[in-house]
């Protein structure tokens, strides 16, 4: 009997060990959102979440850290009181708004003649160094390819050999005083950052197929400040970037045009959240109380046709500049076969074929298909990102990285499981 129950407790610790609990967060401008997870070679667990309104963030960065503090410490806690368990370093979301996306070269001597592993780690760090003496961090650091002498670029230069190794590198950065506000407002919040992503390429991960990662693929993230976008291919971000205009853009026009207070004009647009509407509906007028909560109240109007056309001139200027800033990186866009729609205002009816008509391509809206045994209210194209993290921690245990430091604080079940094993 004493041997079976250590051979159950032996069993279960080797599966504990191929688990992970993680968390996350998504600080948007308008929303956040924290999930935690047990993730391990079979999948990804979802144990908690919590989505809270966003104060004290700007463009996806902190604008006023005690608002803040208190909108990321209510959204945490929720999440651990769903989890039954406490987090203490998190996977962190910056906003493509808060990123720059560069090439590097790299020369670097192959000292042996063979290439080592040490001879890429010797280039990674030299644009390590480089970054250590600039105002930029950098978040993400993606080989793009090597060459060896005169040949031609090669995918993996492992055991090549030759005299002098040459590597491109794709690097995602952010401003250090962004990150160290982050990490400054957390720190208040009792948590420390185990890690960051790019909140685009998050995005992309959770609503890409397989397909669409290898052949390439434009995915636009439109956020509540602004709108992010990345190029994925071959399994790899190949470009991050952004316009200063999203979702709020939005509700402030039909503010300004109808005269009414912001949370008047938010609950306007999310009731009448389509660009398609029959020729009998747009004669039809909705009608609101412009001065809601307030002592004076007036009934005010206006078309759907009128309204319809504020929410797609916005959507429109989005995605007009999201092509002129693709031109000016010289980035084909007929060589990107897919473009995929994701973040909350992707869920306006229509938004694809407006999208459509202006990059003449197939556009489809991404959610998070990824996430079967996900809950129903994280199935939409607002959580993209946030589950998208829980595939990038994934992915990296997968790749035999590193990613400690996201066990829970009370994690009972781990010690009693070693106190048993050692015995």
């Amino acid at each position: 009997m004493a041997l079976q129950i250590f051979n159950f407790f032996s069993l279960m610790s080797k599966i504990y060990k191929n688990l992970k609990t993680v968390a996350c967060l998504d600080i948007g401008s308008s929303k956040m959102l924290c999930i935690i997870a047990n993730i391990g070679n079979d999948g990804i667990e979802i144990l908690g979440y919590s989505h809270k309104e966003s104060r004290g963030i700007a463009f996806g960065a902190i604008s006023d850290i005690k608002l803040a503090q208190k909108s990321i410490t209510n959204v945490i806690a929720e999440a651990e009181r769903m989890a039954g368990l406490n987090v203490d370093k998190i996977l962190v979301g910056i906003s493509g708004s808060q990123l720059s996306s560069t090439r590097k070269d790299v020369v670097d001597k192959i000292i042996k003649g063979v290439v080592k592993q040490s001879d890429i780690t010797n280039s990674v760090a030299k644009v390590r160094l480089e970054y250590s003496k600039s105002l930029k961090e950098p978040i993400h650091l993606i080989p793009i390819n090597y060459r060896i002498d005169d040949s031609p670029a090669i995918v993996n230069p492992r055991q090549m050999m030759g005299q002098k190794l040459y590597s491109r590198f794709h690097i995602i950065s952010a401003s250090k005083t962004v990150i160290s506000n982050i990490e400054n407002c957390l720190k208040y919040c009792q948590l420390s950052v185990g890690s960051y992503v790019a909140e685009p390429f998050a995005s992309a991960l959770a609503s890409l197929s397989e397909n669409e990662l290898n052949l390439g693929s434009l995915v636009i993230d439109i956020g509540g400040s602004s709108t992010s976008f990345c190029i994925m291919y071959e399994e790899k971000l190949y470009h991050v970037g952004h316009v200063l205009i999203g979702g709020q853009n939005i509700t402030k026009d039909i503010s300004t045009i109808l005269g009414v207070r912001i949370e008047v004009a938010e609950k306007i647009k999310n009731l009448n959240n389509t660009l398609i509407i029959s020729p009998i509906e747009e004669k039809e007028v909705i009608k609101f109380r412009s001065n809601e909560g307030s002592e004076e109240q007036s009934i005010a109007s206006i078309s759907r046709e009128d309204l319809r056309n504020i929410i797609e001139s916005r959507l429109a200027e989005i995605f007009e500049n999201i092509k002129a800033n693709l031109e000016k990186t010289h980035i084909p866009l007929g060589m990107l076969p897919n473009i995929v729609l994701t973040g909350g205002v992707a869920s306006t009816i229509g938004i694809d074929k407006l999208a459509s008509e202006i990059f003449r391509k197939n556009v489809r809206i991404g959610y998070p298909s990824k996430f079967n045994l996900a809950p129903n209210e994280l199935m939409n194209t607002s959580s993209s990102c946030a589950l998208g993290m829980l595939i990038f921690l994934r992915n990296k245990m997968l790749n035999n990285k590193l990613i400690d430091g996201y066990e829970s604080k009370n994690n009972w079940f781990k010690r009693l499981l070693d106190k048993l094993v050692s015995v």
